[in-house]
């Protein structure tokens, strides 16, 4: 600002940085202490294991058995608590990453920015790379996640995609008999279709977030609910085949979608249904539950399991599709209208809200699960015709679905976004059965699956949850940054950490549920009451150190290490002796039976192993060294967190004070119109295809902040309408002096919606006052004070007005602004400038009365830069030249005018570089002055106190109910029970063209077979709709067994139908 304004001070010395934990929640503090005892207890506990030369047999007996799936845990065996001790530390470090990269980034986060042709861009990229890259026949991919899965088996008699055939005669009588079930890799929607199908979805997905691609957001909705078909869809199958409703069954499916949730929940203070995604498929998981669960001794039964979906679906119209009060008292007890993150309105309507998006979902999805082996039996039968009938029956079902795809795309699919929430739960099944049909039309499409995107499809939970933190940041609203300036390359590291620890996580998840829930109902209880019990006394702590204000790093480190030790004693009291001897032995037994099998240099890594087995190692130094190392790496760990929060940025939140010293910094930067990227978006959104006025280094300019240090807390940025109707509602702002003053509040009414302020009038009066009252709530004025005494006199009557206690309301900003009058009408006498500089003082005492009697904030506005060859009078030209301004500006910083104000607006910073624009000497284009209204808008966030926050007041739960669709999918509902179609009655299209499919007609026989490979006595009452006993062999105890140690119930779920026992979701 030049030597006239007051010398900055140190940010460090204006305003010190928060502490480290000053505003962590007390679920940060307490999953700190928690993870910080485990990490001291596996670290100590490997040193130990290192010391002793017993290291390289950790993994005697260990956790992982080489399948990938856990074993239970073992209480007694060092192994299996270390193995436990190690999956839990590295997930609490990927906790705490998540943590720094949510509160306390490196560099400042970046805005979202959208631009179409960049996301079509990238999605096509991953698709066809995906395709072209990575489509293989399925039991390749088999193969490659199971080495020890076998062959193809016998391949005679069998297609080229490996199913066997049965050619019918027209009329529709078999040749041979009814066509063998395919393999796993072959079926209608087999697991890796679906692990593909939620791979590419959440690929569009997630670019969506990152990109904030607003123009699809149709799209997203229908993808959600393909994701909540998908719960009801594989649970229900699931429960169906295995007919195990146990409670460790229960247990590990919640521990599945909540597990990490959980603990996102608790390390970042976040409410639940931030993560929305999670509470609807625990929510519908347990619809799924309850309806199998009850008089499941009948769910095999021809009719039973119809019925009850029946009742299920007019249950969900009355709750969701009449305007009752059902659903609120269902949920009253749950959820509240306080707004939270992720719920502005409150629990209350985001739930409603988000649940009625999709509340038939789950009820179709589990509709088309009850049909599957029909849906199966009714491919392969068409399959099993010649070509031309065959085709002729698959296309007539596809016509109808087409048909109804198109109407859904040119009507629900065009509205915009709040008409198309109320059409989904009832129209966004169309584009949903329509894929399904179409991507299993054929064996040869059912054989093959893009493997990039199965890949991608495992990990959508973890995918979803972890966007949110680690890919974005700020609860998923802005772009985290690891490298500034560089976007596609900061996009592609970010990326990799993001996917790396996605992956690990959705490993750790399923290893720590094997270890902890095994299907032992006993051990399950045992487990969850021991965690809920150590996470409630760490909470406890926490909120202990809280009430007597004892947070801090130090606190924390403290607590963590004595909760290590003594985690870390209690480990090696219980197993340690035990361990011992057991290794020893395990050694003895080694060396008889292998011999001379190892190489010389296993033997040798052995040898010195167990040279230091004996007791003589177990020495003062190596029980003393495991805690100090413990220790070491908490403080690590400390000092890292301590770094990143001194350093770092912070999350969204207001500007501190400090950051007044450096919002006046910035700099026009010259922008190119005519990039690639400028050219397509004027292309696709303007029609232009050819430019005539583009320059090497661009024709239009855009005010910026220079960089600042993360440090400082200073992320300046645009304030839209919508910020700043948050940061001024209810408030009274005026504007008093000069044109130079007027210009910024036009473009600060600009800014805040009245487009049209400031446009060039030549028949409105140049010299008035203007006042505007916006949102109909804030009032905006500008008075007419050109010289320092008009500023003062219109300074005076406010304080007046204010003091007097009448009805009169104080403005709570107020902008002054002016000294260029002065300098051309009343400082030509020596008189003029004693007579100026008294008033000027006057004026800083007035000023200073503003802040201290009513507390308004008060911003002084230095005048802009003056082009003297521009002016246009010879009096301009000979008092108010660029010199004479300055000499100008030092004046009133002489006599406190910049002391007495709240915060000053230095013009010449952002007119300077474009004075040559200045038509007049004096004024500039109107697009100049939005820089200083930017710079008045962020300086907003510690000149004013937070903005007044209207009552939300939100939509009555229920007003989104529409009897007459919910109707129609009543009557859809029932058309897929009654019709045994999974399609919705679509299925009967193949029926005018090839006899023998009709879907009510194959149930006797797709379901024989099925449950003749469930082991389920008697058959499926025919249509005559009388019930047969139904009886299912009993399960052994080795095959319960099986399943809880890693088993392949999955493998069988698959075999029978498809899908795997646990659904991923996004």
């Amino acid at each position: 600002m030049g030597d006239y304004l007051r010398e900055e001070e140190s940010f460090l010395q204006h305003d010190a940085a928060p502490p480290v934990l000053g505003d962590a929640p007390t679920t940060t503090i307490a999953t700190a202490m928690l993870f910080g005892s485990i990490i001291f207890a596996t670290a100590s506990l490997a040193a130990r294991l290192w010391l002793t030369g017993m290291w390289s047999w950790r993994n005697g007996g260990c956790s992982d058995d080489g399948t990938g799936k856990s074993r239970p845990l073992d209480t007694t065996s060092l192994p299996s608590i270390y193995g436990l001790l190690y999956y839990s530390t590295v997930f609490g470090l990927i906790l705490f990453y998540s943590y720094i990269c949510e509160h306390h980034p490196p560099f400042f986060y970046e805005e979202k920015t959208y631009d179409r042709d960049e996301f079509f861009f990238w999605t096509i990229l991953v698709v066809v790379f995906a395709g072209g890259h990575s489509l293989k026949r399925n039991n390749v991919i088999k193969m490659r996640n199971i080495p020890s899965a076998g062959g193809a088996g016998d391949r005679s008699a069998r297609g080229k995609d490996g199913s066997r055939l049965q050619m019918i005669d027209e009329d529709g009588q078999s040749q041979t008999q009814v066509a063998v079930a395919p393999s796993t890799e072959n079926e209608v929607l087999n697991r890796y279709q679906t692990e593909e199908w939620k791979g590419w979805m959440q690929v569009t997905f997630l670019l969506y977030h990152y990109m904030h691609a607003m123009e699809i957001y149709n799209g997203i909705r229908v993808m959600i609910t393909c994701y909540i078909w998908m719960t009801g869809f594989g649970n229900f199958s699931f429960f169906y085949l295995s007919n195990d409703y146990s409670l460790p069954r229960v247990l590990q499916m919640l521990w599945r979608l909540n597990f990490l949730v959980f603990f996102l929940c608790l390390t970042h203070g976040n409410p639940y249904i931030l993560y929305y995604i999670c509470p609807l498929h625990t929510y519908f998981f347990f619809m799924v539950y309850a309806v199998m669960s009850i008089g499941k001794e009948k769910n095999y039964t021809k009719w039973w399991i119809r019925i009850k979906l029946g009742v299920l679906a007019l249950l969900i119209y009355i709750l969701w599709d009449t305007d009752t009060e059902i659903f609120e008292r269902m949920h009253t007890l749950f959820l509240s209208e306080e707004p939270v993150a992720g719920a502005t309105m409150g629990t209350k309507w985001e739930w409603y809200f988000r649940s009625y998006l999709d509340h038939w979902s789950t009820l179709l999805g589990m509709v088309f699960a009850l049909n599957f082996p029909i849906i199966s039996l009714f491919y392969r039968k068409l399959e099993a015709r010649s070509k031309p009938r065959q085709w002729m029956g698959k296309l007539a079902v596809a016509f109808g679905m087409l048909l109804l795809f198109c109407l859904w795309v040119k009507g629900p699919l065009m509205y915009g976004k709040i008409a198309y929430n109320s059409t989904n739960p009832y129209f966004g099944f169309i584009p949903l059965v329509t894929y399904i049909y179409i991507r299993n039309i054929t064996p040869r499409l059912r054989s093959y699956s893009m493997e990039l995107l199965h890949e991608i499809g495992k990990t959508t939970l973890e995918t979803y949850l972890m966007q949110h933190h680690i890919w974005l940041t700020s609860n998923s609203k802005t772009i985290l940054v690891f490298l500034p300036g560089w976007p596609r390359v900061n996009l592609a590291l970010v990326t990799y950490l993001y996917v790396i620890f996605s992956r690990k996580l959705h490993k750790l998840t399923l290893l720590l549920r094997g270890m902890l829930l095994p299907d032992d109902r006993g051990a399950c209880i045992n487990s969850l009451v021991g965690m809920a019990v150590t996470i409630a006394g760490f909470y406890c702590t926490a909120f202990l150190l809280d009430g007597v204000e004892m947070t801090s790093l130090l606190t924390v480190g403290l607590v963590s290490m004595v909760s290590g030790a003594l985690l870390y004693q209690t480990v090696l009291d219980s197993s340690w002796s035990t361990y011992r001897k057991s290794i020893k032995k395990m050694k003895e037994t080694s060396d008889d039976d292998y011999g001379d099998e190892y190489s010389a240099a296993s033997q040798s890594e052995t040898h010195e192993s167990s040279e230091r087995l004996g007791e003589e190692n177990d020495t003062i130094y190596g029980k003393l060294c495991p805690p100090i190392i413990g220790a070491m790496v908490l403080f690590v760990l400390g000092f890292t967190w301590n770094g990143f929060a001194a350093a770092g940025a912070s999350a969204i939140g207001p500007l501190p004070p400090r950051c007044d010293a450096f919002v006046n910094d910035g700099i026009w930067i010259p922008i190119d119109g005519c990039n690639e990227a400028s050219r397509g978006m004027a292309y696709r959104d303007f029609g232009a295809a050819s430019y005539g006025t583009c320059a090497p280094h661009g024709n239009s300019y855009v005010w910026a902040w220079k960089e600042q240090l993360a440090r400082t807390r200073c992320r300046f940025g645009y304030r839209n309408e919508a910020k700043l109707k948050q940061s001024l509602n209810r408030r009274e702002v005026v504007f008093i002096g000069d044109s130079m003053t007027r210009y910024v509040y036009h473009a600060s009414a600009r800014a805040m919606g009245i487009k049209d302020s400031g446009a060039y009038d030549a028949t409105g009066p140049k010299h008035a006052d203007i006042s505007n009252i916006l949102w109909e709530t804030t009032l905006v004025k500008f008075k007419w004070a050109p010289l320092a005494v008009d500023q003062l006199n219109v300074l005076k009557e406010i304080n007046r007005q204010a003091s007097e206690g009448t009805e009169f309301r104080p403005p709570d900003l107020i902008f002054l602004g002016g000294g260029a009058w002065d300098r051309l009408h009343v400082y030509a006498t020596d008189e003029d400038r004693q007579s100026h500089a008294a008033i000027l003082k006057d004026l800083g005492g007035e000023m200073q009365k503003a802040q201290q009697e009513y507390g308004a904030a008060v911003v002084w506005f230095i005048p802009t830069t003056i082009n003297s060859q521009a002016l246009n009078t010879e009096e301009k030209r000979d008092h108010m030249r660029e010199e004479d301004m300055e000499a100008m500006r030092a004046v009133y910083a002489r006599n406190g005018i910049l002391s007495s104000s709240s915060f000053v607006i230095d013009g010449p910073a952002f007119t300077s570089s474009r004075v040559a624009e200045s038509y007049d000497g004096v004024h500039y284009p109107i697009q100049v002055y939005d820089a200083g209204a930017q710079i008045l808008f962020n300086a907003l966030d510690w000149l004013l106190p937070p903005g007044i926050v209207e009552p939300a007041t939100p939509p009555r739960v229920g007003k989104m109910a529409n009897p007459i669709l919910g109707m129609m999918m009543l009557i859809l509902v029932t058309i897929g029970l009654v019709g045994f179609d999974g399609f919705l009655g679509l299925s009967y299209l193949a029926s005018l063209f090839v006899k023998g499919v009709m879907p009510y007609n194959l149930h006797e026989e797709a379901f024989s077979a099925l449950h003749k490979k469930l082991g389920i006595t008697g058959s499926p009452a025919r249509s005559s709709g009388q019930q047969q006993p139904v009886t299912t062999r009993k399960k052994s105890k080795s095959s319960v067994k099986k399943r809880g140690r890693g088993g392949n119930v999955d493998e069988e779920i698959a075999a029978l139908l498809g899908p795997k026992q646990d659904v991923e979701i996004s």
